[in-house]
């Protein structure tokens, strides 16, 4: 009997899942799949979200790919982290239509897993920065449920970028350059989907407060696109705050240390509801 009660017991205290996987979408190149990653402790929500979309120049990388944010895990948040489809089966707006997908899934469904759908912050880094952005100032604002965005050193404008790509060799107009396989084809021949593709091109006073981390040693062309963003919110009246961290390039181990968790912290409490 005693030992009977005491599974009982075990059972009863047991943590919930710590992660789950959902499908959210059907394509032709196959499913795609998001992963709730669930606070720590006994998590019975509603449980505010960080819905992350992953970096990799739109053409690598996977949901498995949300380690800078992990630690917000024991500050009882939950992380929605999506796969999306890569640039080798589709291009933009293909990215743009996954995103959306998965955010309205959370939408929908996540009442019934325990995520609370009107306090999401989107966040991501370098190519998943700009998809997180770009769900901030595109979404329909008519239920505000995004509260914030973390936007980790990605680009925000490819219309400016594409000052630096007028000759048919410029490194941005090669193949090699990532925002050549989101556009399928040279930035210069392909303004009007880069103007699409932007989260500039969308930017209103309506929009969530942004929290832009970037390097000092990144790329000239990374710190310009989100100091772009920066100011083009705080010109609409937009609260941002542009954070760059000495001796850091495109991503580091200075991306997850105490002062920006710090930082990120501070963000997201002034965000809550």
């Amino acid at each position: 009997m005693i030992r009977y009660l005491l599974v009982l017991f075990v059972i009863s205290v047991a943590p919930l899942n710590a992660t789950e996987t959902y499908v959210y979408a059907e394509r032709e190149s196959g499913p795609l799949e998001l992963d709730i990653h669930y606070p720590e402790g006994d998590a019975k929500g509603p449980c505010p979200v960080i819905f992350w979309t992953h970096g990799g120049g739109w053409r690598q990388g996977s949901k498995v790919n949300y380690k800078l944010i992990g630690w917000l895990l024991s500050e009882g948040y939950a992380i929605v982290s999506i796969n999306y489809r890569l640039t080798d089966v589709a291009t933009y707006p293909a990215q743009w239509e996954d995103c959306e997908a998965a955010f309205n899934w959370v939408i929908e469904n996540g009442p019934a897993h325990r995520l609370d759908p009107n306090h999401i912050v989107t966040a991501g880094l370098s190519a998943g920065a700009h998809l997180a952005s770009l769900l901030a100032t595109r979404t329909d604002h008519s239920t505000p449920r995004i509260r914030g965005v973390l936007h980790f050193y990605g680009p925000a404008d490819f219309l400016q970028m594409a000052r630096y790509a007028k000759k048919p060799t410029d490194a941005l107009n090669t193949p090699d350059a990532p925002v050549f396989g989101l556009l399928g084809g040279p930035l210069r021949e392909n303004l009007t989907l880069a103007k699409e593709a932007s989260p500039l091109t969308y930017l209103d006073k309506s929009d969530p407060p942004f929290r832009i981390i970037v390097g000092r040693e990144d790329s000239l062309m990374t710190q310009r696109q989100c100091k772009r963003l920066h100011d083009a919110a705080d010109k609409l009246g937009i609260r941002s705050s542009l954070h760059e961290i000495p001796g850091a390039g495109h991503g580091g181990k200075e991306f997850n240390d105490a002062t920006r968790q710090k930082l990120i912290l501070q963000f997201l409490k002034s965000i809550q509801p």
